[in-house]
């Protein structure tokens, strides 16, 4: 028996065979490959050999302030962009539910009626204070008795008024240990 040598020994190989096949099968697009990167190449070469346009390309750049802080920067805004990217969709969603809210009459309406459910007794507070304060100045208006010593003396036995002149001398208590 005739000894074989490495290479008739690895054509032997199963998977030797399966990849020669398969180099075979797949040569006419390594060919095409390898023609496009023959033309990039020579693209290439024939702009780093045009100086007219290596001029132009110069002076853009030249044209930048590109230093070593505007690197790290632009380094580190790309280092961001996922995150950013992120949270574009997200207001991006945001933005198309909204938009889609406001072409919805049925979800208007719905948004019309909580607010005013939440607006409706603070107007009316607002109301009953404008009353408050109407009925207040109609009353004074319309009495012309004089203020009497005796009348504020009982004013001061009052609880409401009381507690209004606390505040008052807490206050100026406060302002006097300040100034």
């Amino acid at each position: 028996m005739m000894e074989m040598n490495p290479i008739q020994q690895q054509l032997q190989q199963p998977e030797t065979q399966k990849a020669i096949v398969n180099l075979l099968v797949n040569l006419p697009t390594y060919q095409k490959n390898m023609e496009t990167l023959g033309e990039w190449i020579d693209f290439g070469k024939a702009v780093l050999q045009d100086k007219q346009s290596l001029n132009q390309y110069d002076e853009l750049i030249r044209s930048y302030n590109l230093d070593l802080e505007t690197v790290e920067a632009l380094i580190s805004l790309l280092e961001k962009l996922p995150r950013l990217n992120e949270l574009i969709e997200k207001l991006d969603n945001f933005l198309e539910f909204g938009e889609a809210i406001l072409h919805d009459e049925a979800s208007l309406e719905y948004a019309a009626a909580s607010l005013k459910s939440y607006a409706d007794p603070v107007v009316e507070k607002g109301r009953q204070g404008l009353r408050i304060v109407k009925d207040i100045q109609q009353k004074a208006q319309a009495d012309s008795e004089p203020i009497k010593l005796i009348t504020i003396l009982k004013w001061l036995k009052e609880p409401s008024v009381q507690q209004g002149l606390k505040y008052v001398q807490a206050t100026l208590t406060t302002l006097n240990k300040t100034i």
